[in-house]
């Protein structure tokens, strides 16, 4: 089968799938907007389709006036996301020559309509992927400009999210529940075993939404009970990333904490997973995460997690079984939970080993084609009817 994604960027939770449908013996190709750093393309190089000409000169006038001095690449570029137009004749060439029997493209946005309009004229499957939850509120889609954005999208998605069932909320309607895919990487048997320090992870980037603060503040408070080290590894790649660097720089030395917490930054994949391969306890204390990576990243090296519970892959987290999940922009619950989690060494490692195990269950390649095929074999059937 040739598939085609098209999505913003070539995010690193991409690679997995697409070795997977490679080693199955598929062909694809992947359409990005733009290129981000870092990439990994290791795998596969993608295709930088990028923008319509008149397009982006108009979301790079429009958003100078509208934001003025607040404008900057990042904020253009989250308008680009939503409302840019790729090159029509450029991407129609691409799709001609490729002529993929699968599309898959990523959010709902003014990009993926003429990819959409494309496959609906020549009957070419199409799913929408985006990381909105599968139970969600009922009113989310009413607006009359996202009603229209929609019909005009393929109409199955699927997502990695499942959401919570509760009062406030529907289960969406042609929505897939499809989990993540990650390679596993270090097998319980064949992890170091822990030493006297115990080592704290945390990945992500150094934004006020990642609430490392709280992170910095809940672990102060384990000084003189616990022998630890916390290493965080973030992206610091523009302005506002490294002065908020600084600032937590600071604020560990002013704790004096210099030699209890070490902060990297922009580390390539492979040195992510020696980073998780060493690590005893994955933390990823950022509040309303959509849909994190990078604690599957680390299921996959036998480490447990704790995150908060608004993480749209929260559900990935069985409480106490292969991690904790702690209450949202809870400093001290967060603290209760990191406490119990270190509390016995001999728990926090079989909590390791049965995090290891649910990715080999749960997350592996097979389970996400059997989920597509599911979807594509219902597209085909409406439109022989």
């Amino acid at each position: 089968m040739r598939v085609l994604y098209v999505a913003p960027r070539y995010h690193t939770n991409q690679i997995p799938v697409v070795k997977g449908w490679l080693d199955e013996g598929h062909q694809v190709m992947f359409v990005s907007q733009f290129q981000s750093t870092p990439e990994d393309y290791t795998v596969l190089r993608p295709v930088i389709l990028g923008y319509q000409k008149l397009s982006d000169w108009l979301i790079h006038t429009g958003s100078k006036i509208v934001l003025g001095r607040k404008h900057t690449k990042e904020r253009e570029y989250a308008w680009k996301i939503k409302a840019g137009l790729p090159p029509v004749r450029e991407m129609k060439r691409l799709l001609e020559t490729f002529s993929p029997e699968l599309v898959i493209v990523r959010e709902r946005s003014l990009y993926n309509v003429p990819f959409a309009d494309y496959c609906r004229r020549r009957k070419i499957p199409c799913i929408l992927y985006n990381q909105s939850p599968v139970w969600d509120r009922a009113d989310r889609d009413k607006g009359l400009g996202h009603r229209l954005l929609i019909s005009m999208l393929p109409k199955y998605r699927m997502t990695p999210v499942l959401g919570q069932k509760s009062g406030d909320t529907v289960r969406m309607k042609d929505t897939f529940y499809i989990p993540f895919v990650i390679s596993p990487r270090l097998a319980p048997s064949d992890k170091p075993a822990a030493g006297n320090t115990l080592q704290l992870l945390c990945v992500a980037r150094y934004e006020k939404r990642k609430n490392l603060f709280m992170l910095v503040e809940a672990v102060k408070e384990l000084l003189g009970a616990h022998d630890f080290h916390l290493t965080i590894i973030g992206e610091a790649t523009d302005a506002s990333q490294r002065a908020y660097l600084s600032r937590l720089e600071q604020t560990i030395r002013e704790y004096g904490m210099t030699e209890q917490i070490s902060l990297e930054q922009n580390y390539t994949m492979e040195e992510m997973y020696q980073a998780y391969a060493g690590a005893d306890l994955f933390v990823l204390p950022s509040t309303r995460e959509r849909a994190s990576i990078s604690q599957l990243e680390a299921m996959s090296c036998s480490v447990p997690v704790l995150c908060s519970d608004t993480n749209g892959t929260a559900c990935y987290v069985s409480q106490e079984s292969n991690g904790c999940c702690f209450r949202d922009n809870d400093k001290a619950d967060l603290l209760a939970k990191l406490r119990w989690m270190i509390s016995d060494r001999k728990r926090l490692r079989r909590m390791g080993e049965q995090a290891y195990q649910d990715v080999m269950d749960r997350y592996q390649f097979a389970g996400y084609y059997q989920g597509i095929m599911e979807i594509v074999d219902r597209e085909r059937q409406e439109k022989r009817t």
